[in-house]
């Protein structure tokens, strides 16, 4: 905690990667990171209570239960319940073949449901450990939630949502126009996030409510209550909105590179990001309450479109040399180089087992089909860049500035 500072004006600094994973619930906020780590905080002390070890690789997934349990989810596919105090599980559940994207918790407080990008959902039962596994979708599930009556919806990249009944029984589908990329409930609205930059309402049965196209970026993390969405895009610009219209009221830019998650919780909107820190801010005026700075970032502008693009990157990756390795390796001389052969950052062995070489075209790839497709194993968070004229445009740049 920074000296002279009240507690009420602390962001949440003490993460070593980019958080990923955030979930609120009254003065308590639970966070996942790239540091495989996730910390328990107080948030009006801003004081950390407790830091949960457990994941082989990031934490992707956090949920706060009813009864003052936490659940974690990792890159490694696992799921951890952990009591309200100790420092080991005292529940597992069954591997996910792939990341834990999301976790939820049915009304009750009894169930959790934890969403895996192999398609899967897993219902633990938190009394009994007993699991119920339902192959829900073809692909990754990109989002999930639990309505008040306990019924289940999910979105994946299937481009499919489906409506389950709280034993997992199908119960309604629908087609998705885009990728997407979160869900969250409010009330009895749906609200998804897609990678064409569209913040879309549903019904649980999958009827399109309002939309509102917010950026041409990729939105990435998405937060909502019962009359307030939030939604995050690549580039690290955050949007509050009023539910049911979608009428923006607040446009953020908290500075911090990509925001990966966000949460709710009471007045105030959480952000974390690249750089580690979690930020608060007030959802009546839009205005930051803490006081944290960002991290420093190398600036490389040249005006190009290529440029834009990377300042999506610029916090977990350097460009030079001198940058070094942070959240990500140092990007400097990345083509003709051969993946997870960088000196000094610590790769997955996923990717350390793999034969491939940077170039404009393989990165243009990544960036084509996803880390979770084209790297399987990186920490890298899943993103796209839909439009073949952005790849090149990156690309480019990288190409002029990774010399």
């Amino acid at each position: 905690m920074a000296l002279g500072l009240s507690a009420e004006a602390q962001d949440l600094g003490g993460h070593g990667g980019p958080v990923g994973a955030l979930a609120a619930a009254g003065a308590l906020v639970l966070s996942g990171s790239f540091d495989t780590r996730a910390i328990l905080w107080d948030a009006p002390e801003a004081t950390a209570r407790r830091v949960l070890r457990f994941h082989d690789g990031a934490v992707t997934a956090t949920a706060i239960l009813p009864d003052g349990a936490l659940a974690t989810g990792g890159q490694d596919g696992r799921v951890a319940i952990w009591a309200a105090t100790g420092t080991e599980p005292r529940l597992t559940g069954t591997p996910h073949r792939a990341p834990v994207g999301a976790l939820a918790v049915t009304p009750d407080g009894g169930t959790l449901l934890a969403a895996g990008w192999d398609g899967q959902v897993q219902r633990i039962e938190l009394a009994t450990g007993a699991i119920t596994l339902d192959p829900a979708h073809r692909d990754r599930i990109a989002g999930l939630g639990v309505l008040a009556d306990g019924r289940i919806v999910t979105v994946g990249s299937d481009l499919r949502l489906t409506l389950r009944a709280p034993d997992l029984t199908l119960l309604a589908a629908a087609d998705l126009p885009d990728l997407p990329n979160g869900l969250a409930i409010a009330g009895e609205a749906v609200a998804v996030v897609f990678a064409d930059g569209a913040l879309r309402s549903f019904t649980p049965e999958g009827a399109l409510r309002p939309e509102r196209f917010l950026t041409d970026r990729p939105l990435v993390a998405v937060a909502a209550s019962a009359d307030t969405v939030a939604a995050a895009a690549v580039d690290g610009t955050v949007w509050v909105l009023d539910l049911p219209d979608l009428g923006v009221r607040h446009r953020i830019e908290p500075g911090q590179g990509p925001v990966w998650a966000l949460a709710l919780s009471g007045e105030t909107l959480l952000t974390g990001g690249a750089d580690g820190m979690i930020r608060r801010w007030s959802l009546a005026s839009g205005a930051p309450l803490g006081t944290g700075a960002a991290a420093p970032a190398e600036q490389f502008d040249d005006g190009s479109r290529g440029a834009e693009i990377w300042r999506a990157c610029a916090v977990c990756h350097s460009l030079t040399p001198e940058g070094g390795n942070r959240a990500g390796p140092s990007l400097h001389g990345i083509f003709g180089r051969r993946i997870a052969s960088l000196p000094g950052y610590d790769f997955s062995p996923a990717l350390r087992a793999m034969h491939l070489t940077w170039t404009p075209e393989t990165v243009a790839a990544l960036f084509e089909r996803g880390p979770e497709s084209y790297t399987p194993g990186s920490r890298m968070p899943e993103q796209r860049l839909s439009d073949p004229e952005d790849r090149r445009a990156l690309t480019d740049f990288l190409a002029r500035m990774t010399r």
